[in-house]
């Protein structure tokens, strides 16, 4: 089915026929459109809608069953269609615009006057020669990108279906010929793209045992070669019986280097300072609650998560002691931080950590601690979960291209389906036990690697969401629906591999500096050395966490 769409100059008409059925689309100036069928039989095809609401389309041209078709999708989500007839081989405008663009709805502009004809390329040049020659460079190395790719360049692909893209694979990251771009100052800038190692399958180590702890022990209790401890929990996690001493360390509630004197020491301040600020929300009087408006509303939301937090776990039963203790923890966490205060979501957070430690005090403090790495997750204006999933699409585009390059034509590149991984990590994804493990790996791996975890689960989805032709809201549900259906051990293992992947890419140079300040990456010959001794240590062993 070719789409062609014609602009008449004078009344700004828009009509799309269906030949040889004939069905008509036709749009006044004040931005209205219908489209039916004169056969009564064929009255279901019949809608209409609003030109200006008109977000895109999609027209299929050869379908593997069925005959081609087009559907409209709406700025609210809604699609009209599909339309389709087996005698249909092609889509026209009538009357024909020989001007007509080859392109996407949502790039012609309908209601705006024509723009006068361009200047040809010697004016251009003479008007603004650096100007124009950036430019019509930039169209050569297109050509010769598209040449070197085997493909065709986007703009003139527009109006057909997705298709999976095809790679050459490169002999070597230094070809000349392969060029990948981007737009910086209003030119396309050209350089090599990145060519990555294949994703390998890694194996993942066991878990830390006490007798292994113990061995990470001087004789004063203070912790030795954390480093190396961080990297065993990070590669297998750790025994059930060793989370309520070691989340402590990786939670920063107690140093790494204090010993048992010291530890001592600071569990009596810290609760003496729990108990302090529990009593300040504790104290407030009926009165003085009914002039603090700010703290009735938290005290309230509080109130109605706590009530749908985990009540599947026996520890969170109706009446049960650990309903109370979650209620407290988060009221005394809104008087410890009220600038933050209390956001929707917290109580995920702390539910597990409360179930592992079975001490209010304890839990607090460790939920302090997790809260300091991802507080911006519950930014009000929700900057710092919108920038993490930028970093996420940046992520996407180096590890998984071909899903990549089909939510940019989704206009789904916001990754706005993976907001609820990113806000609890994974909380809503895992069952409680599954969370433990999932969350001592987190804690204990380089920074932002829960954007690697989310890679690696759409690695898991992006075939069926590519050949399914999922839009965004289609996408958002499958999304919705893979909770408590992810593989673990699948999703740490391919976590792991792509890590790997992006650090041989740093070896070679092809890894954007972003990139190598989110994950936290060392200088490229300590990165070296630190593959090379995992390498040797531990088959399947992908890096030494700095």
């Amino acid at each position: 089915a070719d789409l062609r769409i014609g602009r008449e100059a004078a009344n700004r008409e828009l009509y799309i026929y269906l030949t040889p059925v004939q069905l008509a689309t036709q749009a006044s100036s004040a931005g209205s459109a219908a489209v039916s069928r004169s056969q009564p039989a064929l009255e279901t095809y019949s809608f209409e809608f609003e030109l200006h609401c008109l977000k895109g389309f999609t027209a299929i041209k050869t379908p593997s069953k069925g005959a081609p078709s087009i559907s409209f999708h709406l700025d609210d989500g809604q699609k009209k269609g599909p339309l389709a007839d087996a005698a249909t081989h092609f889509f026209t405008t009538k009357p024909h615009d020989p001007d007509a663009l080859h392109m996407s709805l949502t790039e012609l502009n309908f209601f705006t006057a024509p723009q006068r004809k361009k200047p040809s390329l010697l004016t251009r040049f003479v008007r603004d020669p650096y100007t124009t020659g950036l430019n019509e460079l930039s169209k050569i190395a297109r050509v010769a990108s598209d040449y070197a790719y085997g493909g065709v360049s986007s703009q003139h692909r527009l109006y057909e279906p997705y298709q999976m893209p095809t790679y050459r694979q490169l002999d070597t990251p230094a070809d000349p010929m392969v060029l990948a771009s981007s737009v910086e100052d209003g030119f396309e800038v050209f350089s090599k793209p990145t060519v990555l190692s294949k994703l390998q399958s890694v194996a993942r180590g066991p878990e830390v045992t006490e007798a292994e702890f113990k061995l990470h022990l001087d004789s004063n209790g203070q912790v030795l070669r954390v480093d190396e401890l961080k990297q065993k929990i990070f590669r297998g996690g750790m025994q059930m019986s060793l989370r309520k001493t070691l989340w402590k360390y990786l939670l920063d509630y107690i140093p790494w280097e204090a010993s048992t004197e010291e530890i001592e020491g600071i569990y009596k301040k810290r609760s003496s300072d729990y108990y302090r600020m529990k009593q300040q929300w504790k104290t407030i009087s009926a009165d003085q609650e009914s002039r603090f408006f700010l703290l009735r509303e938290r005290r309230s939301l509080i109130e109605k998560d706590v009530f749908r937090t985990d009540r599947n776990l026996p520890y969170f039963e109706e009446n049960s002691k650990g309903l109370e203790l979650l209620t407290d923890i988060l009221n005394t966490y809104n008087m410890y931080n009220f600038d933050l205060g209390y956001v929707q979501g917290m109580s995920d957070l702390l539910s597990p950590l409360l179930v592992i430690m079975e001490s209010e005090v304890d839990a607090f403090w460790c939920f302090a601690g997790f809260l300091t790495r991802v507080e911006r997750n519950f930014d009000l204006d929700q900057a710092g979960t919108k920038l993490q999933l930028s970093q996420l699409n940046l992520l996407v585009s180096l590890l998984l291209p071909d899903l990549s390059a089909y939510l940019d034509q989704q206009d789904a590149a916001n990754m706005y389906f993976c907001f609820r991984w990113i806000l609890v990590w994974f909380k809503r994804e895992f069952n409680i036990t599954e969370i433990y493990r999932l969350w001592e790996v987190l804690w204990a791996a380089p920074p932002n690697y829960h954007l690697i975890c989310c890679c690696a689960a759409l690695e898991a989805v992006k075939n069926f969401i590519i050949h399914s032709r999922l839009d965004f809201a289609a996408i958002l549900k499958h999304v919705n629906d893979t909770a408590y259906n992810i593989e673990l051990d699948k999703l740490l293992s391919t976590a792991e591999g792509m890590l790997q992947q992006l650090y041989d890419l740093r070896q070679r140079g092809g890894l954007p500096d972003e990139v190598v300040e989110l994950l936290g990456m060392p200088a490229v010959a300590a990165a070296a050395a630190a593959s090379s001794t995992a390498s040797k240590s531990r088959p399947g062993n992908v890096l030494r966490v700095q």
